[in-house]
C-alpha cells in the first residue's frame, strides 16, 4: 500500500513536471543554436584574419546546418566544415515579424546572399581584415525558431553582432 502511494505521488509530480522540462529543453536548444551561430561568425572572422584571405560563413537551410569555407592563396576552396543545428531548431521568423533593429531585413529568415540563385544555401564572405564583404552600412539578419519562440542575429558591415529575443510583437536586445 505504501509503495503504491509513493508511485502515485511520483506519477503526479511527473505529469506536472514533464511539460516544463520539454519546454525548457526547447529553449535550451534554441539558445544553444544562437550561441553556436554567433560563435561561428566570430570563428569565420578570425579565420579570415589568421589566413590573411577570404573565409565564408555558409548556411544550408535544407540540411539545417551552418559552416565555414576556407580558401587557399589562389582562392580555391581548401575546406568546408559544417555543424548541424540542434534538434528541433530551424530557420524561420515570426508571422508578424518586425525588424529587430533599424535597417535589418525581414523579407526572409536569412538575408545573406544566395550563391547561384540558391534558395537553400546562403553565404557571407569575410575579407582578410575580418569584415563582411558588403556595402557600408549594410545589415544582414537571420532568424531561428524552435517552433514556439524565436531568436534573431544581426551582422552589420563592420562585423558587429547583436542577438534578439522575440517578445510576441517586438524584439528585445539580449544585451539589455
Amino acid at each position: 500500500m505504501e509503495a503504491a502511494i509513493v508511485v502515485l505521488v511520483i506519477g503526479i509530480v511527473a505529469v506536472f513536471a514533464a511539460p516544463r522540462i520539454v519546454d525548457g529543453m526547447r529553449e535550451y536548444r534554441l539558445n544553444m543554436a544562437m550561441r553556436q551561430m554567433a560563435d561561428l561568425v566570430q570563428k569565420v572572422k578570425m579565420q579570415s584574419v589568421s589566413d590573411n584571405r577570404r573565409a565564408t560563413l555558409t548556411i544550408d537551410t535544407a540540411n539545417r546546418r551552418i559552416g565555414m569555407i576556407t580558401y587557399d592563396a589562389s582562392n580555391n576552396v581548401l575546406s568546408t566544415q559544417y555543424a548541424p543545428l540542434p534538434p528541433g531548431v530551424s530557420f524561420a521568423m515570426p508571422a508578424n515579424n518586425v525588424a529587430p533593429m533599424t535597417g535589418a531585413p525581414i523579407a526572409n529568415a536569412i538575408s545573406f546572399p544566395a550563391p547561384g540563385g540558391s534558395t537553400t544555401v546562403f553565404q557571407e564572405d569575410f575579407n582578410s581584415k575580418g569584415f563582411p564583404v558588403v556595402n557600408a552600412g549594410a545589415i544582414n539578419a537571420l532568424y531561428l525558431t524552435n517552433g514556439r519562440t524565436y531568436r534573431a542575429l544581426t551582422l552589420n558591415s563592420v562585423a558587429g553582432l547583436r542577438t534578439f529575443t522575440w517578445q510576441g510583437s517586438s524584439w528585445r536586445d539580449v544585451r539589455r
